[in-house]
Order: structure tokens, then C-alpha cells, then sequence
């Protein structure tokens, strides 16, 4: 791992372009990555469609807080939503986006960030492409759904993403019930006043939260890599009367593939999260890092057998 880095820093790459030349990384990176470039991340997509899935693209950049950056991240979401309009992939593909990835800093969801968020926005509701709004600390969620909720509320295909790890979470979800929200476990930590720091607590957020989107009138996503969970949450729906594309699934690229295939192949519907671009090693290192009891199974996913 040093000699890649150190080879990155004098060829002027990323750690993860590094990695990606080695022989036996490369295999092992396009099972749970959608390449460097744009071009790379619409072939995936498009994989992912000839097989029955939807999709979920992520210009997967750390947090930014230079404008310039920030505005290099957001020309990248756009030529991304142009190209799938092109390729009639719109309505099968969202695109997902964190404000920090758009300039929002030190835990702070910048006025900056959110003018770069509303113009991919409009942008992507004139292709018809959906837009899902990740969440980033703890400290930064009241303001990203005070930018949120009157955006759901205007109508279109705009959706937002709440952790169950949170204790906020359950009344964010029964407040939100009738729009498009995906819920997932979450991995920023928070002091135990925001959120619950044993995995247990935060399971049965998980379900508590659920079980307030399913009796909703609105379009539930799903994302967790525990069968368990996914068990209950389709016990849920069917004592609620949801048919099973009524609600979704969503996985990570590469993990649980014989899951995906399974409830797809059952009817449900199943979207499949990719990130792509030069800075997706320091997206998804960080987000393991942030919640660590998911490295072993994040590796675990990408050996053989």
C-alpha cells in the first residue's frame, strides 16, 4: 500500500487510479466500483439495466471546500445527467449526491453547496433523471432538510436519505412518509444525544423507521446489506399491502450479489449504488472508517468463494 501511494503522489494521481493498475486490484475494484470516469459509470449502469436493476450513480468525491472543486464535482453531475438522457437511461438511473461533495464544510451545509445542489437539481428534473440527497455529520441534517422538504413538496423526482442510527430519524420518517426517502443505518458517528451507538439500537431503529415508511403513501428505499433486515422489512410490506415493486431495495455494487439477484428475480425492485470518479478509494475509505464494524464484511465481499 505505500509504494502504491508513494507512486501515486509522484505520477500526480489518486491513491485509488494507483491501485486500480495493480493486477490483482483491477479485478477486484470494477466488482464494487464504476471506474474514474464518467463514460466508465454509464456502462455499469447500463450493465446493471440489461439485468434487470436500477441504478444509483455517485460522483464520489470527499467533502470539498474549495468552490472550484465544488464546481468541477457539480460540471461532472451534469455532463452525467446529459449523457444518460442520451442513452435513455434517465428513468432507471438516480443520481445521488452529498452536499459536502458540492462545497458544504466542517460540518456546515453551506449556502454555496445548496445553490450548486439546486442547479443539478433543475437540471436533472428537466432530463427526468431522479435526484437522491445523501446526508452527511449529524450536525449537518437539520439543514439539509430544511433545503429538502420544501423541494419534496413542490413535487418531481427529488428523494432524500435518513439514518437510522440518528434518534431524530424516526420522526424525519413519519414527517416524510408521503415523498421518496431512502433509509439507511448511517455511518457518521454522533454523541449519544444524536444518535445511538450500539448496533443493536441501531437495527431497530432501522425497523421502528421502516415500518413508518411502508405505512406511508410515499416511494421507501431500502439500503442494508444484513439479510435479517431485508427479511423484515419485505414481512413489513406485506402486512401493509405493498407490492413488491412498490418499495425498493438498495445494495452496494459487488455486495450480496446472490441477494440482489434473488429479490429481483422475485419482483422486487432492486437498485444498485455505484460510485465513480478519480476520488472514489477516499469516498468509500472514509465511509468504512467511519463506521468500522463494516470493514470486515466490505472485505469479505470482494474475496473469492
Amino acid at each position: 500500500m505505500i509504494r502504491e501511494a508513494l507512486t501515486a503522489i509522484a505520477r500526480n494521481e489518486t491513491l485509488g487510479q494507483a491501485l486500480s493498475r495493480a493486477p490483482v486490484a483491477r479485478d477486484v475494484f470494477r466488482r464494487v466500483v464504476g471506474g474514474d470516469t464518467v463514460a466508465e459509470a454509464l456502462e455499469v449502469a447500463a450493465g446493471l439495466a440489461d439485468q434487470g436493476y436500477w441504478a444509483s450513480l455517485e460522483r464520489a468525491a470527499p467533502a470539498v471546500t474549495d468552490g472550484a472543486d465544488a464546481d468541477r464535482v457539480l460540471a461532472d453531475y451534469l455532463s452525467l445527467v446529459d449523457s444518460l438522457a442520451t442513452l435513455d437511461l434517465a428513468a432507471g438511473v438516480e443520481i445521488a449526491v452529498l452536499p459536502g461533495s458540492l462545497g458544504a464544510h466542517e460540518g456546515v451545509a453551506t449556502a454555496g453547496a445548496f445553490e450548486r445542489l439546486d442547479r443539478l437539481c433543475a437540471h436533472a428534473a428537466s432530463a427526468g433523471t431522479p435526484v437522491m440527497v445523501g446526508m452527511g455529520p449529524a450536525d449537518e441534517v437539520g439543514r439539509t432538510l430544511e433545503w429538502v422538504e420544501p423541494r419534496l413538496s413542490a413535487g418531481g423526482s427529488l428523494g432524500v436519505t435518513l439514518q437510522a442510527s440518528l434518534r431524530r430519524t424516526h420522526a424525519d420518517c413519519a414527517r416524510l412518509a408521503g415523498y421518496r426517502v431512502r433509509l439507511v443505518k448511517g455511518g457518521h458517528r454522533a454523541d449519544a444525544a444524536m444518535g445511538y451507538g450500539q448496533p443493536l439500537e441501531v437495527d431497530k431503529s432501522f425497523v421502528r423507521c421502516a415500518k413508518v415508511l411502508l405505512a406511508g403513501s410515499g416511494d421507501p428505499s431500502f439500503a442494508t446489506h444484513d439479510p435479517r433486515l431485508v427479511e423484515i422489512v419485505a414481512d413489513r410490506a406485506e402486512r401493509y399491502g405493498r407490492p413488491v415493486d412498490g418499495f425498493e431495495f438498495a445494495f452496494y455494487l459487488g455486495r450480496l450479489a446472490s441477494e440482489q439477484r434473488r429479490l429481483a428475480e422475485s419482483g422486487h425492485r432492486v437498485r444498485i449504488y455505484v460510485p465513480y470518479g478519480p476520488d472514489w478509494f477516499a469516498r468509500l475509505v472514509g465511509g468504512l472508517a467511519e463506521r468500522p464494524s463494516g470493514v470486515a464484511a466490505a472485505v469479505r465481499s470482494l474475496l473469492p468463494g
